[in-house]
């Protein structure tokens, strides 16, 4: 996709085709009816001069109209450059008008490239949002209302945040956040039907980018799957979970609310392994005692790819278990612990 400043300048050009050409045409033409008014008196060379110089209203005087005719020929040349003038003006004012609305309004796109996109700016939308964005990530947000736009684009810098307006589903708007170079999509939208197609048409132009898609009615969870969505989350269920959970063990479930919060004082994050992370090949032990003394923080499990291509997440494996490159570590720790895994570990978290 080109740059919106690409696209500006395209839209520029196409305005000011109809300035460029009426200009070639005032100023071929003063310059030869210049040199025939003047009567071969001035050469083909002065009487080109001669128009730039008028037209452009420098205004040297080093070359003049000698007759009448010649006198009133400048008067008109002056006259259309006077007009040309004012057009330009115009469409200039026009363009960067009209361009400022569609940068408003983000219908010139993004050139965003490993970005997470999200449709749907409800309440899952709105919490995905502000998660990414404290976990540093750059989001590209499709919202269908207006009015949003001023205040999601006010969540971060424009480096960091793209917002546009339109249905979410549509392949235009899907073109417009460039998802075909997202790292990720979240479909979140209170349609559970919508975010279906959503899916579907997200799955035909990026055919390999993570899609985790938000749905209130868990007997869509298989069909989503089958359609090629990553990930199905169901907030109706989480919800019912955590709420069962505060009715007898509330502590749980303020612990579980506060470590799904990047902004509380501690987090549960992921790295992959590979052959030049540490803890690769380590049994369990090894692992969580090489973790704890570099970091501080905490192994609690790990994920590994099955069998049929999806990866298994096990918490609390048993001593035995032994790390494999590709395989998932799971961590949790404080924030302050977990820069330092960050640093140690000496790739980027998440997969």
């Amino acid at each position: 996709m080109n740059s919106p400043r690409v696209a500006y300048a395209w839209l520029l050009l196409r305005r000011l085709w109809k300035f460029l050409a009426g200009y070639a045409a005032v100023y071929v033409g003063a310059a030869v009816g210049f040199f025939y008014l003047e009567n071969g008196t001035v050469s083909p060379l002065n009487s080109f001069y001669w128009a730039m110089v008028t037209i452009s209203t420098v205004g040297y005087g080093d070359i003049t109209p000698n007759n009448e005719f010649a006198k009133l020929f400048t008067i008109g040349i002056i006259a259309a450059q006077i007009f040309l003038g004012a057009y330009l003006i115009s469409v200039v004012l026009g363009v960067v008008s009209e361009e400022a609305q569609h940068r408003a309004l983000g219908t010139l796109g993004t050139n965003f490239s490993g970005h997470i996109v999200v449709l749907g700016y409800g309440g899952v939308g709105k919490a995905a949002v502000r998660e990414l964005l404290v976990q540093d990530e750059t989001v590209a947000v499709v919202t269908e209302e207006a009015d949003q736009v001023y205040y999601i684009r006010a969540l971060a810098p424009e480096n960091k945040i793209f917002v546009t307006v339109g249905p979410p589903a549509d392949q235009e708007i899907l073109k417009r956040v460039n998802i075909d170079a997202a790292h990720a999509v979240i479909v979140c939208t209170p349609d559970d039907s919508g975010n279906l197609v959503a899916a579907l048409n997200v799955r035909a132009l990026s055919p390999k980018v993570r899609i985790v898609v938000s749905v209130s009615r868990t007997e869509l969870k298989q069909t989503l799957k089958a359609a090629g969505v990553t990930y199905v989350a169901s907030p109706a269920d989480m919800g019912g979970r955590l709420c069962a959970d505060a009715a007898f063990r509330p502590d749980v479930a303020n612990a579980i609310e506060d470590i799904t919060e990047s902004d509380y004082d501690a987090d549960l994050t992921e790295y992959v392994l590979s052959d030049r992370t540490p803890v690769s090949t380590q049994t369990l032990p090894d692992a969580e005692a090489l973790v704890r003394r570099e970091t501080g923080c905490l192994v609690v499990g790990y994920s590994r790819r099955g069998p049929d291509g999806e990866f298994q997440t096990a918490l609390n494996p048993p001593a035995t278990f032994q790390f494999q490159p590709g395989d998932a570590l799971l961590i949790i720790g404080s924030l302050e612990n977990l820069k330092r895994m960050h640093k140690w570990m000496g790739v980027r978290q998440g997969r």
